[in-house]
């Protein structure tokens, strides 16, 4: 793997600008790359002619944009999407055009974004981790980070990096990397699934009646949203167990994210920084929903059928986020027909995510 100091970013968005002023202060040269149909914040930023970040990241960052993908292309040979999944097959249609075996892509998150890609897409090396670094948002003044990450959990579609592959990986990013067995590992750690759609449906009057005038975690968080959220941890802990990983709480792994030490939802909802100072969105058309029910839940839920857990808790989360915004998740999110798993049998699923193929891998390290 051909790795240098400069990184590609493709996404103008809140997550995007945060790792490049994030990595711009730690001495990388960084280019960001607005698809050409979302120009707004990229636009605000030429504009001013700077980034002004608030928060967590402090200070001026000069940012440079384009909105040339062969430009982004050829500025670095490492590629970091932070892109909104729903956004990931777009980009991937751009990227086809390009020679990338020399090439690292990274999805920030990935949400299996290793296997919807076209099997006749050649890439050097492909990773994903399971959450962006950053808790941020843009307004009128700025970025505004609400929270970093201190670790983040990682892997790549091949499982073979050497130590001093991941050494340089972890070289790139300004918080520590978690390697997992797998990518999916790294999904099923994508704690968003367990928070965001409950939080929303289980809220929905209040934020269309309000406009979302109200602080999601902190108001919207209480007892019996935790007691729904609870169930559809287990599950996907239970999904975890059936390829061999003992995956942590979502608790657990908020607190190993920033360093807290909360004992449940609600506590982490009234007391996380990162986390309590968050408005709710003003509808459900919100990335909450439309990505983390179909690029997520909907993962799970189909690897919870292949492997034979019970999903009912995530499928019930599903359905009534399919019987509030009339969309057919199941059929439309990411599916095995959509990762590309369909056809494969429960034991080739295990044969290449499950433990032993880790444990081969390890073996010849």
């Amino acid at each position: 793997m051909e790795l240098e100091p400069s990184v590609s970013i493709v996404g103008a968005g809140p997550a995007g600008f945060a790792l490049a002023a994030d990595l711009q202060s730690h001495g990388r040269c960084v280019l960001v790359y607005s698809h050409p149909t979302h120009l707004r914040h990229a636009n605000d930023v030429k504009d001013k002619g700077y980034l002004l970040t608030s928060g967590a990241i402090n200070g001026f960052a000069n940012i440079h944009i384009t909105s040339d993908m062969s430009e982004a292309v050829r500025f670095s040979n490492i590629i970091i999407l932070t892109v909104p999944s729903t956004g990931q097959q777009t980009v991937l249609e751009e990227l086809k055009r390009f020679n990338l075996r020399r090439h690292t892509i990274i999805a920030v998150p990935g949400n299996l974004f290793s296997l919807i890609k076209d099997t006749q897409m050649e890439v050097g090396c492909i990773m994903e981790t399971n959450l962006s670094p950053y808790a941020c948002r843009m307004d009128e003044g700025g970025l505004v980070v609400l929270g970093k990450k201190h670790l983040i959990s990682i892997a790549a579609l091949e499982n073979n990096l050497n130590q001093v592959a991941r050494e340089t990986i972890q070289g790139i990013f300004p918080m520590r990397l978690k390697w997992c067995r797998n990518i999916i590992e790294v999904c099923l750690s994508n704690i968003n699934g367990v928070f965001h759609p409950l939080m929303m449906l289980m809220n929905a009057g209040r934020i269309e009646s309000t406009a979302g005038d109200f602080f999601l975690y902190r108001d919207g968080l209480t007892r019996s949203v935790a007691n729904a959220m609870a169930a559809v941890d287990r599950v996907r802990i239970q999904i975890g167990e059936a390829f061999g990983l003992r995956l942590k709480s979502t608790i657990e792994v908020s607190n190993e994210c920033y360093g807290h030490s909360f004992t449940d939802f609600v506590d982490l909802a009234r007391n996380s920084g990162p986390h309590n100072r968050l408005k709710a969105p003003p509808d459900l058309d919100n990335r909450n929903i439309s990505e983390d029910v179909p690029d997520l839940l909907v993962c799970w839920y189909s690897l919870a059928k292949k492997v034979g857990v019970d999903a009912s808790p995530i499928k019930a989360v599903v359905i009534l986020a399919e019987m509030a915004t009339g969309i057919d998740y199941i059929k439309t999110g990411r599916n095995l027909r959509r990762l590309h798993l369909e056809d494969i049998s429960r034991a080739e699923l295990m044969a290449r995510f499950g433990s032993e193929q880790e444990e081969m891998i390890q073996s010849r390290l």
